[in-house]
């Protein structure tokens, strides 16, 4: 049963008096406590939701995310927010975030694509070769993307790679985002996969292995070799006599 507050009378607001001085006063308009504002009060309360009109369950609503949308995107679920009686219900806002790669527990296909990393719609890998692969090159890679699908990298004997050296591989990317989606009236365009290699060199080699090395190079270096020192132009030995050791700036 409703009954008009007794407290403020079904105004919904209560006037308080405070004394900032002797003789003067100031009036305040507050929340009625007793009935929140509303005017009325519930004399026999709802032994489901205590009078409140409302309660509080757990409700699925189903997440559908698009092909491409990038981090910390947003997706609205109109009047998915607490409902009321008193108010029109909000909207749900989801943000959507990028997951970190776990090797042992998020990927349990064991994609390689579960650590590309993302900027804007393209991917980046980092590929490491060894010194014969570089510098001599027959060797192939095989991608596993995110979605499954196998991406090859390789070279042919005699194809050099420099260390540091981007490859691109087009249309290995993310999906480029579109507000028709999978529509049959859209084709999806991707972005790039760009590869990044690493060349590791060896730490040491063995005195056999370091003999046919210095042979070969000194054969080549002989006929086409260039010397880099030289080619620059600086100085072979410092300007300044070694007494003077280093002049204060």
């Amino acid at each position: 049963m409703v009954e008009t507050c007794d407290t403020c009378g079904g105004r919904g607001i209560l006037l308080q008096k405070h004394m900032l001085a002797p003789g003067m006063f100031q009036h305040v308009q507050a929340q009625c406590h007793a009935c929140g504002g509303r005017g009325k009060t519930i004399k026999h309360r709802c032994p489901v939701c205590g009078g409140e009109r409302v309660v509080r369950k757990h409700t699925t609503v189903q997440l559908t995310v698009p092909r491409g949308v990038e981090r910390d995107s947003r997706v609205a679920y109109e009047n998915e927010a607490d409902a009321s009686p008193d108010y029109v219900a909000g909207d749900l806002i989801v943000i959507l975030a990028e997951k970190a790669p776990d090797l042992e527990q998020g990927n349990p296909d064991r994609v390689d694509g579960a650590f590309f990393r993302r900027k804007g719609d393209d991917l980046f890998w980092s590929e490491v070769l060894s010194l014969r692969e570089a510098w001599m090159g027959d060797w192939t890679r095989n991608l596993t993307h995110l979605d499954g699908h196998v991406v090859r990298l390789g070279r042919k004997r005699g194809e050099v790679v420099q260390p540091g050296h981007v490859e691109t591989v087009e249309g290995e990317g993310m999906p480029k985002f579109h507000e028709d989606g999978d529509s049959v009236y859209h084709k999806t365009e991707f972005g790039n996969l760009y590869v990044n290699y690493v060349v590791v060199l060896p730490d040491q080699m063995q005195s056999g292995m370091e003999k046919d090395f210095w042979a070969v190079w000194q054969k080549w270096r002989g006929k086409i070799g260039v010397d880099l020192h030289k080619d620059t132009g600086r100085p072979d030995m410092p300007e300044m006599a070694e007494d003077h050791g280093h002049e204060e700036l």
